[in-house]
């Protein structure tokens, strides 16, 4: 049995942004990826056709950026166990578009169980609840 997704966070802004957006060719509604790094952050990876001595077209993944720290707090634990997410740009605002002194957005959705994410307490901290054990899958 499939678990339904549900939208965990409907519009996280992605952070420091290593791509021209312009020249991407991203989209809304193109996917993304998020991927642990190093340095503990998520990475935003999208999938970008590049041309191989401009003739021929070949797909690359590419980061984009990394989310906040209140997005990668509660998303942290199922990228870490590789839970099925479901990753969309929602937003995109290219350096041509931005008034002057600003940089260029991109904005993420994620969807996925609500069960295998990270819960707030109310004192501001957080937990993340236990796998859940797989089902019978004879039930």
């Amino acid at each position: 049995m499939h678990d339904l997704l549900q939208p965990l966070i409907h519009k996280a802004a992605v952070r420091d942004i290593s791509v021209h957006v312009a020249r991407t060719g991203l989209s809304i509604g193109a996917e993304a990826e998020l991927h642990p790094l190093p340095d503990g952050r998520i990475g935003v990876f999208a999938r970008l056709t590049r041309r191989f001595l401009g003739l021929i077209p070949r797909q690359v993944t590419v980061q984009v950026g990394v989310l906040g720290p209140h997005a990668s707090a509660l998303i942290a634990p199922a990228v870490e166990r590789g839970e099925q997410l479901r990753v969309r740009i929602v937003g995109l605002t290219p350096e041509h578009l931005t008034s002057p002194g600003m940089g260029p957005e991109v904005h993420v959705s994620v969807w996925g169980d609500p069960r295998h994410i990270a819960v707030w307490a109310n004192d501001g901290s957080s937990f993340t609840p236990p796998p859940l054990k797989s089902e019978d899958p004879a039930v």
